[in-house]
């Protein structure tokens, strides 16, 4: 069975969607402009980097961790600038901690919460930075999920296998699936 991949430009617009919603007061839009004026207040979206993930998960596809940042900023000149970004901050970083925004994704986790260096093209705004990953599949599934799903399963032993010791052989019963047999006990002949 194989699992869906990600598409990176599909997850931009779907994050970028997801805080339009969740935060109308603000600009919301991708990767920060050096230049020229913001509408503020503002939430900007970067992918920062992208890290190999530590599953393999035998459909052919490369399990990556995705790093994200989201810059909210405000105007110097907004009243209580710092404690206006600082509650944006925090709205941000609980609304992202576990989202998957609509993708085939793991829930997000919350890294932290920074306040960004001093930039010359940022002079007169509170800025911050909000961290949050998770993990997502890149590439095709090898996997086209056709065939049936066995509904009954049969066990046995070396060398009582095979269609001649068919008598042999004992239904599985009553034992969890998500771990594996590895932990499941049989009473064997």
């Amino acid at each position: 069975m194989g699992i869906k991949e990600i598409n990176i430009a599909e997850a931009h617009e779907a994050i970028v969607a997801k805080l339009k919603a969740a935060f109308p007061r603000c600009t919301v839009g991708d990767y920060r402009r050096e230049e020229g004026k913001v509408k503020a207040p503002a939430l900007a979206l970067e992918l920062s980097h992208i890290e190999p993930g530590e599953r393999d998960p035998g459909t052919g596809q490369l399990e990556v961790v995705l790093r994200w940042e989201v810059y909210p900023l405000t105007h110097f000149k907004t009243k209580n600038a710092a404690r206006e970004v600082a509650a944006l901050v925090c709205a941000v970083a609980k609304f992202v901690h576990g989202n998957r925004f609509g993708l085939p994704v793991s829930a997000a986790k919350f890294i932290g919460g920074y306040p960004e260096d001093f930039k010359p093209a940022k002079d007169g705004y509170e800025e911050w930075r909000v961290e949050f990953e998770f993990e997502a599949y890149l590439g095709e599934s090898v996997w086209d999920n056709e065939g049936v799903t066995p509904q009954t399963v049969y066990l046995s032993y070396s060398p009582l296998i095979g269609a001649a010791h068919e008598e042999d052989y004992e239904e599985v019963k009553d034992v969890p699936m998500v771990g594996g047999l590895e932990d499941a006990e049989f009473e064997l002949p």
